[in-house]
């Protein structure tokens, strides 16, 4: 362990991209490398904690935190234009370059506010000024329509609608139901329950048929058409569809390595198709169809291994994907899938109650360990639970 500790000291580890997988790569590696985070913005962005903070006025202050004061010498401003594996070189912006032994590709994916902000909102005072306006303009609005039904918007419709319980939130999908991906009618079902708990209007299987013409930046009220009829009078549209890749640096010299969606073609040990010493960690890799924050954090801890194992010819971890999803319903409410097991707001509300908001501050400032350890904790009790009930009932119907 010693000698693979003096051989990674040695390394150049860079980084590119801040969020969530950054973050992990920086709790994992910091002071075991030379590492070094490159990122267009001067703050991390906590992503999970948006939707909270859109109808928690002050609650931006605490999902954003500066660089500069939690990875301090670490981190360095700056936009990627182009990753070149032949010279192991990072160009940036500015024209500066910079070197490595080893580049974590995590530049993530972009959306709509308040999901994700947009790249070019380079400062914490841009960034808050963007959550306070959101902010101002759910107060206000009797009418929200919320279009996407995956985690984000359900998420979204249900924070508005504990906050607000008197305002009218919609949610409309072209989709057959809430939430895609490889979870159980029985997640979905418990997710839709507590929505209709909730007051959240759902409009399924109808599409959007006047999108372009909608004020998408809260100007204005409006009226929502779909492709069936449907007309929903709205105060407030808010988007959570679309997400796409940040491509942009690497996309010069890893085009025979992209999907068709441009993410980054991974083996099982999260390398680049190729390429030993470039690794894709988020939703910039394909390594997993469904695309969640944590498991970038996951990704991670993968590659914290594999870069010793490179560096001292040792064996590599391989990544195995896992159907975890924690769906927080407002501050109260939630439902869990891990594996086949399904829990439901008892054991979400480890979540639910601040979005793990204070965990990750505590991490990104470097004071506890990464979020993806608690939530293994509260899986962890789930299951004990489990065990628990089934042990007592076995013992009921004996007795």
């Amino acid at each position: 362990m010693g000698n693979s500790e003096s051989v990674l000291k040695e390394k150049k580890v860079v980084v590119v991209g801040g969020g969530y997988g950054g973050a992990h790569a920086v709790d994992l590696l910091r002071g075991k490398c030379q590492l070094t985070v490159l990122d267009p913005r001067e703050y991390y962005h906590y992503c999970v904690g948006s939707l909270r903070a859109t109808v928690e006025p002050g609650l931006e202050k605490k999902i954003l935190i500066p660089y500069k004061e939690a990875w301090q010498g670490v981190y360095r401003q700056g936009k990627v234009t182009a990753i070149n594996p032949d010279e192991q070189l990072i160009l940036l912006e500015d024209g500066d370059k910079v070197s490595y032994d080893v580049v974590i590709i995590a530049t993530g994916c972009h959306g709509h506010f308040p999901g994700k902000i947009d790249l070019n909102v380079k400062t914490m005072a841009e960034a808050e000024k963007l959550f306070k306006e959101k902010q101002e303009q759910v107060k206000k609005a009797d009418r929200i329509t919320i279009i996407g039904a995956g985690a984000v918007g359900v998420e979204m419709s249900a924070e508005i609608a504990t906050e607000y319980p008197t305002k009218k939130v919609t949610v409309i999908s072209s989709g057959s139901d809430i939430i895609q991906g490889p979870f159980k009618k029985q997640f979905r079902d418990g997710a839709r329950k507590q929505l209709q708990k909730l007051g959240v209007t759902l409009v399924l299987e109808e599409r959007v048929s006047n999108f372009d013409d909608l004020p998408t930046d809260g100007s204005s009220s409006c009226t929502v058409k779909t492709d069936k009829g449907t007309e929903i009078d709205s105060d407030l549209i808010i988007i959570s569809t679309g997400l796409h890749v940040n491509s942009e640096a690497y996309e010069r010299n890893f085009v025979d390595v992209m999907d068709e969606n441009k993410h980054l073609k991974v083996n099982k040990y999260m390398q680049v198709e190729g390429h030993s010493n470039v690794f894709a960690i988020g939703d910039c890799s394909n390594a997993d169809k469904v695309k969640m924050a944590y498991k970038a954090g996951l990704h991670m801890e993968v590659v914290a291994k594999n870069i010793i194992a490179l560096f001292t010819n040792g064996k590599m971890t391989p990544y195995k994907e896992q159907t975890v999803m924690m769906l927080t319903l407002g501050r109260y409410g939630g439902i869990t899938q891990f594996g086949s097991l399904i829990f439901g707001p008892l054991i979400t509300r480890y979540k639910s109650r601040d979005v793990f908001i204070g965990k990750t501050r505590s991490m990104v400032l470097k004071k506890t360990r990464g979020t993806n350890y608690f939530i293994w904790i509260a899986l962890v009790i789930a299951a004990a639970l489990i065990i628990l009930t089934v042990i007592v009932t076995v013992l009921l119907k004996k007795f």
